[in-house]
């Protein structure tokens, strides 16, 4: 899965936006995560990030908010 482009950023709406964080959401309690290359998203997004989604959360070193929401480096 490649990282989030302005492009694709730019074509969310709010909706899909959760809908995209309650999707991962499910996956994650499930134990079901997508194949991600992390080494290609460093690269990928070396230069720009493009996230669509800001997370609030407090500091936890057991889990982080990509790993809770299956989400790739980035995106939120």
């Amino acid at each position: 899965m490649k990282a989030h482009t302005k492009e694709t950023q730019e074509s969310l709406t709010p909706d899909l936006a959760l809908e995209f964080l309650k999707e991962g959401n499910k996956r994650f309690i499930n134990n079901i995560n997508v194949n991600r290359n992390l080494l290609k998203q460093v690269n990928e997004t070396s230069s720009n990030q493009f996230p669509f989604a800001a997370v609030l959360s407090c500091i936890d070193s057991r889990t982080s908010a990509e790993l809770i929401f299956d989400q790739g480096l980035g995106d939120i």
